[in-house]
C-alpha cells in the first residue's frame, strides 16, 4: 500500500513539474455581446494537502478575467497568486469539495480571494473560475 502511495504522489509532482515547463498561457476572446474583450488565464496546476493531512487535492483551472490588463497584473503577482490558492486549497477538507455545491462555493472563494491578492473588484479582476482538473486522493 505505501508504494501505491509513494507512486501517487511521484506521478503527481511529475506531473507539476511538466506543466511548471509549459508555463502560463493567455488567450483573448470576444466577450458576448461585442462589449470589448476578456482573458483567460491558466494557472500552473497546484498539488496541496487537504487540512486533514491524509488526502490531497490535485488541481488545474482557468480564470476568467474582467480585462486583459488583469493578465499582466497576475503574471507580476504570482507568487501572491499561488500563495493565496494554497492557503485557500490547504484549509479544505475533501468532504467539503467533493460535491457540486462544495465546488461551487470553493470557485467563489477562489475569485474572492485571488481579487484580494490582486487589489481588484470582481467586475475587473478575476470574474469566474473554471475547473480544468480536480482529483482528491
Amino acid at each position: 500500500m505505501r508504494k501505491n502511495a509513494f507512486i501517487k504522489v511521484l506521478l503527481a509532482s511529475l506531473f507539476c513539474v511538466l506543466a511548471l515547463c509549459s508555463g502560463t498561457t493567455q488567450a483573448n476572446e470576444k466577450k458576448e455581446g461585442g462589449e470589448g474583450s476578456s482573458s483567460v488565464v491558466a494557472l500552473e496546476p497546484f498539488t496541496v494537502n487537504l487540512s486533514s493531512f491524509d488526502r490531497y487535492l490535485q488541481i488545474s483551472l482557468t480564470l476568467q478575467l474582467g480585462n486583459p490588463e488583469t493578465g499582466e497584473k497576475i503574471k507580476a503577482k504570482m507568487p501572491m497568486v499561488r500563495h493565496a490558492m494554497i492557503m485557500l486549497l490547504s484549509s479544505k477538507e475533501s468532504s467539503d469539495i467533493q460535491n457540486s455545491d462544495g465546488k461551487r462555493e470553493l470557485i467563489n472563494e477562489i475569485k474572492e480571494k485571488l481579487n484580494q491578492a490582486l487589489g481588484l473588484k470582481e467586475h475587473d479582476g478575476v470574474t469566474d473560475v473554471y475547473l480544468i482538473n480536480f482529483v482528491i486522493q
